[in-house]
């Protein structure tokens, strides 16, 4: 009996400390949810800045602007080219400087908003911001990773080129989510409520914290490697964030989880049914190629499919639950020309060589790719090394299919390549080029990277050139074979003691013509790395200051870089319209 009234008396004080601790609760996440939207409008301010930018430069390209040199619009355009001088080079660890400074904005908005307007009278006040602003980063995250993006149609950024963003916020996400969880256990074991970690909000938590650190451990570090085992992982996890975000906080962001639920498989149902209509009465037809190429030839093409864009491609004779990004070479046929890296393009070229010509069942998915309109440019720059070739070819293809007697584009094709084999998985379209190759509009440019001076040859002629030895050995081309498609730079079989001897016949006789070279004999096949940097200035300089350039370049990250570097130093304010696209390996 005398416990009684210290418990009656006790009561009032309990409830009242409850009530309390449920409006502070309330009244914090009020301000973690004003919080948290007013930090997704930052976002798709942000978004909005770059479709404004997108769409006033898609005006002036269309409609000519800065080529009529308005007094009004002079500050404007000058202002774009200083930005664009700077922001299109190369950074090492990002794709550009503008790259750099996008995701520090990025960091810089999730660091404002993770301690604005924020309690710092208990740190689990920050674990739970950290929390919300992950959340939203987590639905940010899904939308970049969407292969049918409406940025795509809104600022020209594909979901290739929104990958490295993608990646990012990913990482964002995750320091987010380890400081969260760390600081909400601390908090609950200093507090004696460690009961809360084996409750469903505490095993959720747990759950989807090792679940996001091992996605994106398995993108730091199977992606590269092994990225079919990477995207294998990464599809399954995704699907287990998504169900243990809903029941980590049901009451609370259960909208958000449905949100980014319905955005990943929104986009999955879109792929799947491309893939099961372009399946139908659709068959491929494969075909070995020198030095581990692969040539696809499809009997159905996909509607809106382009040379230079890129699909998905289902072989389920090579691989029955995965699909695979290929640049599309040519439309009609539908072609895809393959190098063979590991996994599934090193199976589907054993499985050509063993079977060539075979027919396989295939479907496409697609197509993908934001490039510019060439046609809108006076002069295209098309570079390209190994089998970076494929866009480019594809692009080529597409201008002059679309050329007309009086279309003004001219065309300066550079490709480097390691060897004549290579020159075999583009044999048809090489022959398609000779016949524009003596054109005024189109100049061909052809660089053998690896050619042995033994077997090197006068690819006009088909006949060897007697050079000096400091000629044969040298690597870099001569200065007249990099001024125009007439004069290629040739070599042939030498000694230290100078130019073997015997009658020409003799040597025609011992000397083996490599098939690519016999077949594309009169192309202008050039032996060393070719001067970019130098044949880039050259065809910026060739132009007006009232016309337009379009520098489009697909290889190695080093060939980018110095492409990258080269058009930034080249735009300037008194020169011609310049307009820079890289299509980047690695998807």
């Amino acid at each position: 009996m005398a416990s009684s009234p210290d418990l009656s008396a006790a009561a009032p004080s309990d409830l009242f400390l409850r009530a309390a601790k449920a409006s502070a609760a309330k009244a914090r996440d009020k301000t973690n949810t004003d919080v948290t939207t007013q930090y997704a409008a930052a976002l798709s301010g942000l978004i909005g800045i770059f479709i404004l930018a997108h769409w006033i430069r898609f005006i002036v390209i269309r409609f000519h602007l800065s080529q009529k040199r308005s007094v009004l619009l002079y500050p404007f355009i000058a202002l774009s080219r200083a930005v664009r001088r700077v922001f299109i080079r190369e950074l090492p660890g990002f794709t550009s400087v503008g790259h750099a400074i996008l995701v520090a904005v990025y960091v810089a908005l999730n660091g404002t908003f993770c301690f604005y307007n924020l309690d710092y009278s208990k740190y689990s006040n920050l674990a739970s911001r950290l929390g919300w602003v992950a959340t939203g980063n987590m639905t940010f995250v899904v939308f970049l990773a969407l292969k049918n993006t409406p940025l795509a149609f809104l600022t020209a950024y594909s979901y290739e080129r929104l990958n490295v963003l993608h990646q990012i916020a990913g990482y964002t996400t995750l320091i987010q989510a380890i400081i969260h969880g760390v600081m909400y256990s601390a908090y609950f074991l200093s507090n004696d409520k460690i009961h809360v970690l084996r409750e469903q909000v505490g095993t959720t938590g747990i759950i989807l914290g090792f679940v996001l650190l091992a996605s994106v451990l398995a993108g730091l570090f199977l992606r590269k490697p092994n990225y079919e085992l990477f995207y294998i992982i990464h599809l399954v996890l995704s699907v287990v964030v998504i169900i243990t975000l809903g029941l980590h906080r049901p009451k609370k962001i259960l909208i958000v989880s449905v949100l980014i639920a319905a955005l990943w498989f929104s986009d999955r149902l879109l792929r799947l049914g491309r893939l099961a209509w372009n399946s139908v009465n659709n068959e491929a037809s494969i075909y070995p190629l020198p030095d581990g190429g692969t040539r696809i030839v499809l009997k159905k093409p996909i509607s809106r499919a382009r040379p230079g864009k890129h699909c998905y491609v289902w072989l389920p004779r090579i691989r029955a639950f995965e699909t695979h990004p290929f640049t599309i070479a040519a439309s009609e046929p539908m072609e895809l020309i393959i190098n063979t890296y590991s996994g599934f393009t090193r199976d589907l070229h054993n499985y050509a060589a063993k079977n060539p010509g075979a027919s396989l069942k295939v479907s496409v998915e697609g197509p993908y790719g934001t490039n510019p309109d060439p046609m809108n440019y006076d002069k295209i720059v098309l570079v390209a090394g190994g089998s970076g070739a494929t866009f480019t070819f594809g692009v080529t293809a597409d201008i002059l299919g679309r050329m007309t007697q009086d279309s003004k584009q001219q065309i300066d094709f550079i490709w480097a390549v390691r060897g004549h084999d290579n020159l075999a998985w583009f044999t048809q379209h090489l022959n398609n080029l000779r016949t524009h190759m003596h054109a005024p509009k189109f100049a061909l440019k052809l660089h053998l990277t690896r050619l042995p001076a033994e077997t090197a040859i006068n690819t006009i002629s088909g006949r060897p050139a007697s050079v000096t030895s400091d000629e044969s050995s040298s690597n870099q081309p001569t200065a007249a074979s990099e001024k125009g498609i007439g004069s290629p730079h040739v070599s042939s079989p030498t000694s230290p003691s100078g130019p073997r001897g015997g009658s020409e016949k003799e040597e025609l006789g011992q000397l083996d013509l490599p098939s690519a070279m016999t077949s594309c004999s009169d192309l202008p096949i050039i032996r060393g790395r070719p001067d970019t940097e130098m044949l880039i200035k050259e065809a910026i300089n060739s132009v007006g200051k009232d016309q337009r350039v379009l520098i489009a370049a697909c290889g190695p990250a080093g060939l980018l870089k110095v492409v990258r570097n080269t058009t930034a130093g080249c735009i300037r304010v008194d020169g011609p319209a310049v307009e820079l696209h890289c299509e980047q390996f690695g998807w």
